[in-house]
């Protein structure tokens, strides 16, 4: 499909547009924009904070606008609640590639948190800015480590019960039910606790970042880990896996106690 809506066409029409919203207070970018890794296929993560009444003002406004810029082609409004609690929607426009996804998250006033841990999330690039300083700021540790703590006691309280689905599936010869018990109830709490030794600020992001989140070697294998075929494959691949699970259960452990 030809294209003709650039990125930062868009930013600026955006840029104009939420400047004169009455009832919004600022908006930035985050994702790649924040973080300094934007290339030819990043999307636009846009953050708007509003007037606790002006949700779905801000949608009109920026449905209207995409509108203007030739049209929407797909919408995809996230059901609420939503896993952050704010209201999100996706927009792909007409004339716009399929990557230039436009991920918009509305903040409302009265909602603490921002989304703009620098640790977490990097340093906003503001678009607007209503004289609140919008910027990154730090990690509130103490709350973090607590969230931390209780994925770790869930991935130990579960896996006895979740791990053994995966040589169910294959000793019943079921290859996608196999592969997916594999991926969701071994390798991702793996991951999950490598970043808690390597990467805590983002324990949670699963697969994402992981190139700038986890040591080259550690990487490497899971990206062996991650690659799956036959039966026969999966079940050796579990093999390593349980191994090095048990074994970062014990790293993390003793990471979470103080130890060396």
């Amino acid at each position: 499909m030809s294209t003709s809506i650039g990125r930062e066409d868009l930013i600026a029409a955006i840029t104009t547009l939420v400047s004169g919203l009455d009832w919004l207070d600022a908006a930035w970018l985050g994702g790649s924009d924040a973080t300094g890794r934007t290339d030819h296929r990043s999307d636009l993560d846009l953050v708007c904070l509003v007037r606790d009444d002006g949700v779905e003002e801000t949608f009109s406004a920026l449905e209207s606008l995409f509108e203007s810029l030739g049209g929407i082609r797909h919408r995809y409004r996230v059901p609420e609640p939503t896993r952050h609690g704010n209201a999100q929607a996706y927009y792909l426009l007409v004339g716009a590639s399929d990557d230039l996804t436009i991920d918009l998250v509305v903040l409302r006033n009265s909602v603490e948190d921002r989304l703009l841990e620098r640790e977490r999330h990097g340093d906003p690039l503001v678009l607007f800015d209503r004289g609140l300083g919008i910027g990154s700021v730090p990690l509130h540790r103490d709350a973090h480590d607590a969230r931390l703590r209780g994925r770790y006691a869930e991935i130990v309280a579960a896996s006895p019960i979740l791990i053994p689905l995966v040589s169910k599936a294959i000793d019943r010869g079921f290859v996608a039910e196999a592969a997916s018990s594999y991926q969701n109830f071994l390798l991702r709490p793996l991951i999950d606790l490598l970043r808690m030794e390597h990467c805590p600020e983002r324990f949670d992001f699963g697969f994402r970042y992981l190139d700038r989140d986890l040591p080259p070697s550690e990487r490497a294998f899971l990206e062996h880990l991650s690659i799956t075929g036959d039966l026969e494959s999966i079940d050796e691949l579990r093999k390593q896996a349980v191994e090095r699970f048990n074994m970062q259960i014990l790293r993390v452990e003793a990471l979470l106690n103080g130890e060396p």
